[in-house]
């Protein structure tokens, strides 16, 4: 009988795609993978990763129900002979291995606690649609080279302030709510001049894209909480500094 894993991680959009090859080794290797992950972003998903057996989870007032309850009850219920949390931290329950999180980065955590060799993160696989990757290209009216921008994230309360001089004599073309998937915006990231992101879903997406492109990414948070850049990135930093109060 084919052997089950369980993988829990219930969001976001970044940390799910960082995990993506976590899944791809176990299912080379013979394993059936169920993830439950949030329902807003199943559709996507089961779209580009049908070989994963992705499940719904409901947002709820509990966000330990939410983020472990609930994944785990699902997955016992496939009764999955290993489960996998791949979280680093989780409100002080005791779901990690603290020797670990206290020393590698959440990203690396996540393959160490997999037992997934770490460069296997910039192997992502997945299945495009290149239609509506195109789709979204010519919707944007795009004439000339280009700086693809993304000013925000959902942990940062305002967006990043993008110096002139870093876009200088390119069409700016910001990334926005125009599709439900991030996918979609693959080919307009390969075909950029350059990419200018906050640490978010999409700089997490382009590094594990490998992409060659010109690419600065504005970090903003500890070093346990921000993944390994290894793709020959400017590092920039917001007027604030979101976490000074971390070191001091």
């Amino acid at each position: 009988m084919t052997k089950r894993l369980g993988l829990v991680q219930t969001r976001g959009i970044g940390d799910i795609i960082i995990a993506l090859p976590i899944a791809d080794h176990y299912i080379e290797e013979g394993w059936e993978v169920y993830w439950p992950i949030d329902s807003r972003f199943l559709e996507m998903f089961r779209r580009i990763k049908p070989a994963v057996h992705f499940l719904g989870v409901e947002v709820t007032h509990s966000s330990l129900d939410y983020f472990l309850n609930d994944p785990v009850r699902q997955l016992q219920e496939k009764a999955c002979d290993k489960i996998v949390v791949l979280y680093s931290h989780l409100g002080g329950v005791n779901v990690v291995d603290l020797r670990l999180a206290a020393s590698l980065t959440f990203d690396e955590y996540k393959y160490a606690i997999a037992g997934v060799p770490f460069e296997k993160k910039w192997e992502l696989k997945y299945d495009r649609d290149i239609e509506r990757e195109e789709a979204l290209f010519q919707s944007l009216n795009i004439e000339g080279d280009y700086v693809c921008t993304h000013d925000r994230s959902t942990e940062m309360g305002a967006p990043v302030e993008i110096a002139p001089e870093l876009t200088r004599g390119l069409q700016i073309v910001p990334i926005t709510q125009l599709t439900d998937s991030i996918f979609d915006w693959r080919l307009t990231l390969e075909r950029a001049t350059k990419l200018i992101l906050v640490n978010s879903c999409f700089a997490n997406f382009v590094e594990q894209l490998n992409l060659e492109n010109e690419k600065a990414v504005f970090l903003y948070s500890p070093t346990i909480y921000t993944p390994v850049f290894a793709n020959n990135w400017r590092f920039l930093f917001p007027r604030e500094v979101f976490y000074a109060s971390a070191h001091s």
